[in-house]
């Protein structure tokens, strides 16, 4: 089942990004253009994982923890309630790390290509995006029921991709032409960033599901469901509107 769902996410992200190529205007990017990111993509959940590893250890000592052969033993007055734990690692794992590595992935793309306008810049980050999805399912999709989960937000990545890349390259276009930037760096540097972190609190990392007290455990599983909702209509809320805007974005050049 892991093994289907990650191919049906793999050919879905495909078929997107096809898609949004293809839209541009009066002309479309380079193979090398476009499928360079997403090759760059597909190293960025190794690279994240391993910051998120060093993260992990260097927080566990200096809060004055020890790893051991069985586990992790934290001192009692390290103990956090279950969101701000699940927020914690969420962030340390997610929304910092993978955003912060697929953002300096996308910025070395921009840097190599060069693009001409806002819709190539974001196409940059969309296919390091798509890059780190197609991997990321094959490493961590899980099986059964996670699987299945995770499916219904198969374009995550990609999206949030969209709010990084967008927004910085009206940052660029706006820099190029005399306005504001300000604004527009904060928003893409901070909403996929917030986003991230907490859906995978709300989701993979919430704390809750792994309780052994009933009450808590189906409230998490009930804020979970909505994550997942919430983000998945999100998504194809935003999927749609890049795609309304794609001649606009086109035709801000640089």
């Amino acid at each position: 089942m892991g093994f289907i769902t990650s191919l049906i996410a793999f050919i879905l992200c495909a078929f997107v990004y096809v898609r949004m190529i293809r839209r541009e205007v009066p002309e479309q990017i380079g193979k090398a253009q476009a499928w360079v990111p997403v090759a760059a993509g597909l190293i960025a959940p190794i690279i994240s994982t391993v910051i998120a590893v060093g993260l992990g250890m260097l927080t566990i000592k200096l809060l004055g923890g020890e790893i051991t052969e069985t586990g992790v033993n934290m001192p009692a007055q390290q103990e956090t309630n279950l969101v701000l734990r699940s927020l914690i690692k969420s962030f340390r794992v997610a929304g910092f790390t993978e955003e912060l590595v697929k953002l300096l992935l996308a910025l070395l793309m921009v840097k190599v290509f060069k693009p001409k306008n806002v819709y190539e810049y974001a196409l940059a980050f969309v296919g390091v995006g798509f890059g780190f999805t197609a991997l990321e399912e094959i490493l961590y999709g899980g099986g059964g029921l996670v699987s299945l989960f995770r499916l219904p937000t198969f374009a995550m990545h990609m999206v949030l991709a969209i709010l990084m890349g967008v927004n910085l390259g009206f940052a660029r276009y706006e820099k190029l032409h005399g306005g504001s930037a300000g604004k527009y760096i904060f928003l893409g540097l901070f909403l996929p960033v917030l986003w991230h972190t907490l859906y995978d609190a709300a989701t993979a990392f919430n704390a809750g599901i792994d309780t052994s007290n009933e009450n808590v455990q189906m409230a998490a599983i009930v804020i979970a469901l909505i994550a997942s909702v919430a983000s998945t209509v999100l998504q194809f809320v935003l999927l749609v509107r890049f795609k309304n805007n794609a001649v606009k974005y086109s035709e801000m050049v640089y």
